[in-house]
């Protein structure tokens, strides 16, 4: 085949050339994104039950949902919570599921199950999580006028909500490159209704006579077409309340006198009590959420928003527009950085061919060689629908070292052939052949490697379809240009005027020549051989060390990434209104405003669309802060977590990387270990000072002091039916009094041109207490007409404490204890159990990430001792030998070994990343061994004694063996220095392959031969 080539230059140039031009043509049109498009298998359901205790939610509605959604196919985990009114309950699939038909199935679940829950209940929501439902970044838009960290002007408030609404939110969801805007910190309005309770009583009218009335008014019967003649009408009936004039216009007719609302009440269009608001840096903000379109390419996103941005801060000055959480500039500078590491590890390739082969002739040929490679390897990123992202880059950075390895073993025994006095064409045509067979065996034991990753279970295995996607096609494709292309380019080059030319005529004087190489080699193999038992004792010692370092080093499921941001979850513990809530954060805020470059906040009730996670409550705050180095995070991290311990004790506080693609997919802010406590008695509840005690117990036992739960203060108001009975007190009347006076009584809507408003009667602003002793209730209408009663006399109140939040999972309700940063997870597993075990009353279950990581750790072995096994099947059908495998696979526990050590040394954890770096090079770094027992092999054919031939072989493999481990380790080297997302993930993968590179090409050099030499020094060739 290679003559074939040989023979017809021009056709395999145009050819390669064709495939180039395609592959830059198709380059500038692939997607780029952070990570690859991946299906996340959790599916969420969100309940709603305005006015439901989180303890009746729970018994209703959450758990017989629970047992209908526990029989889904490939159902992997659920975990549920359920708050006073709303209910969440999340659906962990295994990798791999369909999760468009997960999706169809949990909604026949849940519609089978809504014949079993009450009758008023809302069919609860199903929403299927997507990356790409993850904003991508957010905008907030305060008033300029506004003081930071005081008050705002109400008025313009009102207006900037409806501008945001109406023009700002509209007219980026007009971009083609938006999917959706999602809009929170809005201030909504309501018509409110006070009736004047004197007037009441001295009209003899009630709170039910008004909710009639406007029921009354506020009907639409429908409409109907009648026929005239020739003609046809559609007459209609609206008797709709539009305006707050229809409202006060409305009139009741109490015993014969006819009487106008507005005369005993006062209405109007007020704002709505406010749940929640947002704020950007001390400001009130209206935050909008930028969903990017699953296929948009990212770059013409930003652009897009950037030109829309400045037109809008140009056009409306009084308006401040504020980016945060931008995820755009993560990848961009990760992309760039990735780019720039891949073009700097080619250079740096290219000086280490230019000083070992001494002219620039041949170096000049196998970079042109390996850029026609990278560029056809995107025509195949095209043709298979991958995207360019942090994970196939990551994973061409990591192929561009093995793949120039194809380019060097080829020019190099071109050139060696030439040396030996052979012709420019003979020597291309015999060079070439010779290599294909060891060259194709070696490409694919490092493919090899890879195959078994993609059956990992979990998002690993998707993630890591990717690098083995782009280490294979870039193997095979380098492998094919360095048998097809290269030997065309390198009799050209040497054959045609270049030799005149001053490109031709540069020399580099180097200290590497054959020479000082051979000497080198020749010194350490006397030194092995006549060390044998040191060395053989060196590899057997070498075997253990692997074992223990595995167990020795620190394990995590990925590395830690620096980043600038932190988000805090802030519980206060407290019953406190928003106002309150909202004060202590501006506070907080105020206090480290010197500290952040950033900082938004979402206190209390959002109203995000797309929120698949639990609300906040109106005593909860989402904290984000922005630094200037990613350095400042962790002191700041303590300091506000002892600021708020500090003045408020109660306040449970939790902290989390931003919401990304990468965190929802690797879950990192997971608990270490969560200690789920299962209540043996069923009938009683766990009262707060059980657990208070049992959470301080705990935090004295382990040394680690887990996340606090949180509790609510609640009034609970019976209601002495006795007394309703003995004073002919309507049940309805009274629940409507108390509604009313605790302004919680909406029972219309105004229906307005493009926007409908609720309809609320409340009472004057009162406290509890005063509202108990003033408020009077009318008894029923008898002979002695109408009397009023206080509502004390009723009533009666007592506080009480329950759990804010009630957790529960696949075997039932328990108390989950969260731990976290924990460095030896079995020890206190041992302890939690036994303070828990003291009590008798529960049963304790455990989770977390230990568990997780476990996992995936044990299925990297498997991987890795599947990986070994193709590797000798392949080996075994190279070499013709059962036995010859062993001794160049006996090199993987010693590389193994000093790979993790060197890990440990630098601080790094073994993780999937630097695991699968160390699985990798085990593909790689056997390729030397292969060329050298080859070369051993077909000189033992021609007669040559073992020693001499390994000596022989040696030297002649000597230069593409350095050559290529150099060049795989430069490729790497870039990353070390980089400290973007993409480089944070692949430090350690580079680490590994670097340490087990360096160790494993000496290795190679000399160990091997001497193993060789201990199986063969009897045998005959």
């Amino acid at each position: 085949m290679v003559k074939f080539l040989i023979q017809r230059p021009i056709a395999v140039l145009m050819a390669f050339t064709a495939c180039f031009i395609v592959g830059m043509v198709t380059y500038f049109t692939l997607p780029v994104s952070l990570l690859p498009d991946i299906a996340i298998p959790e599916i969420t359901v969100q309940i709603s039950a305005q006015n439901t205790s989180a303890r009746e939610l729970e018994n209703t509605v959450v758990k017989p949902l629970r047992q209908q959604l526990i029989q889904v196919a490939r159902l992997k985990d659920m975990d549920s919570e359920a708050h006073d009114g709303a209910g969440l309950i999340r659906l962990n699939f295994d990798f791999g599921t369909n999760t468009d038909l997960a999706f169809i199935e949990v909604n026949e679940k849940i519609d089978a199950a809504m014949n079993y829950l009450p009758k008023d209940t809302d069919r609860p929501k199903v929403v299927k999580a997507s990356a790409t439902d993850i904003p991508v970044f957010y905008l907030s838009l305060t008033l300029k006028n506004d003081s930071a960290y005081g008050q705002t002007d109400e008025r313009a408030f009102l207006d900037l909500c409806e501008f945001a609404e109406s023009v700002i939110k509209r007219r980026i969801e007009q971009l083609t490159e938006v999917a959706m805007v999602d809009i929170t910190g809005l201030v909504e309005r309501q018509l409110q209704i006070v009736p004047d309770e004197n007037k009441l009583a001295v009209l003899g009218l009630s709170i039910q006579d008004v909710e009639s009335a406007l029921a009354q008014n506020n009907v639409e019967p429908g409409s109907m077409t009648v026929r005239d003649g020739y003609y046809e009408y559609n007459i209609k009936f609206s008797t709709l309340l539009r305006t707050e004039e229809d409202v006060k216009n409305i009139l009741i007719n109490k015993n014969g006198r006819i009487i106008r609302l507005e005369e005993f009440c006062r209405i109007g269009i007020v704002p709505v009590r406010e749940k929640g608001v947002s704020m950007s840096n001390g400001k009130r903000a209206v935050t909008l959420a930028i969903i990017k379109q699953a296929d948009e390419n990212m770059d013409d996103m930003k652009q897009a928003i950037g030109g829309t941005m400045n037109y809008f801060q140009s056009v409306y000055p009084d308006i401040e527009f504020s980016v945060s959480r931008n995820q755009t500039e993560l990848l961009d500078y990760t992309i760039s950085n990735l780019q720039q590491n891949l073009s700097l590890g080619f250079l740096f390739i290219c000086i280490v061919a230019v000083l070992f082969l001494g002219d620039v002739k041949s170096p000049f040929i196998i970079g042109l060689s390996m850029v026609v490679s990278i560029v056809i390897c995107f025509l195949f990123f095209y043709l298979f629908k991958m995207s360019l992202n942090i994970i196939s880059l990551s994973g061409l950075i990591l192929a561009l070292g093995m793949m120039i390895d194809s380019s060097i073993i080829v020019t190099e025994n071109i050139s060696q052939y030439r040396e030996r006095g052979y012709s420019l064409k003979r020597a291309c045509i015999t060079g070439t052949s010779e290599v294909v067979t060891p060259m194709l065996s070696s490409s694919l034991t490092t493919i090899a490697v890879f195959v078994p990753l993609i059956f990992m279970s979990g998002i690993a295995g998707a993630i890591f379809y990717d690098q083995a996607f782009s280490v294979t096609v870039g193997l095979m494709v380098s492998y094919f240009t360095g048998i097809m292309l290269l030997p065309v380019l390198y009799m050209l080059v040497y054959r045609t005027g270049l030799r005149k030319s001053w490109f031709s005529r540069i020399r580099i004087n180097n200290p590497i020549k054959d020479h000082t190489l051979d000497r080198f080699y020749d010194a350490g193999i006397d030194f092995i051989f006549a060390h044998k038992t040191a060395s053989v004792f060196f590899c057997i010692v070498s075997v253990p060390l692997c074992v223990f370092m595995f167990y020795f080093i620190g394990k995590e499921r990925m590395p830690e990434i620096d980043q600038n941001e932190l988000i805090a979850r802030v519980e206060w513990n407290e019953n406190i209104h928003v106002d309150e809530n909202r004060r202590r954060v501006d506070d907080l805020f105020e206090l480290f405003k010197t500290e952040t470059i950033e900082q938004t906040a979402a206190v209390g009730q959002q109203d995000y669309l797309l929120n698949r996670e639990q609300a906040l409550s109106s005593s909860e705050a989402e904290l984000y802060f922005k630094t200037k180095n990613p350095s400042e995070v962790v002191p700041l991290q303590e300091k506000v977590y002892r600021t708020l311990k500090t003045e408020y004790p109660l306040a449970v506080i939790s902290f989390s990387p931003p919401e990304t693609v990468f965190e929802k997919l690797f879950v990192t802010g997971e608990a270490d270990v969560v200690a789920e406590l299962y209540s043996r008695n069923k009938e009683k509840v766990p009262t707060a000072d059980e657990l208070r005690n049992l959470e301080a117990e705990f935090a004295t036992r382990t040394g680690y002091a887990p996340t606090g739960i949180a509790f609510e203060n609640q009034l609970n108001i019976r209601i002495n039916k006795e007394k309703l009975l003995l004073y002919n007190v309507s049940y309805d009347e009274l629940y409507r009094i108390l509604k009313t006076a605790f302004k919680e009584n909406s029972i219309a809507t105004l229906h307005s041109y493009q926007q409908y408003l609720p309809i609320s009667i409340v009472g004057e602003e009162q406290t509890v207490n005063s509202i108990l002793q003033e408020t009077l209730v009318p008894t029923r209408a008898d002979q002695y007409g109408v009397e009023y009663l206080p509502l004390r006399e009723l009533v009666s109140v007592a506080p009480a404490e329950d759990l804010k939040a009630i957790t529960a999972g696949r075997n039932g309700e328990y108390v989950p204890f969260r731990f976290y940063e924990v460095k030896e997870a079995e020890p206190l597993m041992e302890q939690v159990k036994e303070v828990v075990d003291a009590t008798g009353d529960w049963d304790t279950a455990f989770s977390g990430s230990f568990f997780s990581n476990r996992k995936m750790l044990d299925e990297l072995v498997v991987i890795l001792f599947i990986s070994i096994l193709l590797m000798y099947f392949i080996l075994a059908a190279q070499f013709e030998s059962f036995v010859q495998p062993l001794v160049v696979l006996l090199e993987i526990p010693i590389d193994v070994a000093f790979a993790l050590v060197l890990l440990w040394i630098c601080g790094h954890t073994l993780n999937l990343m630097s695991a699968i770096g160390l699985i990798v090079t085990c593909g790689i770094i056997i390729n030397d061994s292969i060329l050298k027992l080859d070369a051993i092999n077909e000189l033992r054919k021609t007669g040559m004694p073992l020693l001499e031939a390994i000596h022989e072989a040696g030297r002649r493999r000597l230069r593409p063996i350095i050559m290529t481990s150099l060049t795989t380790i430069f490729a790497m080297v870039p990353l070390l220095f980089s400290f973007d997302m993409g480089s944070e993930l692949q430090k350690p993968l580079s680490i590994a392959m670097i340490g087990a590179m360096f160790i494993g090409t000496l290795v190679s050099l000399f160990i091997i031969p001497l193993i060789y030499w201990f199986i063969y020094r009897d045998k005959k060739a």
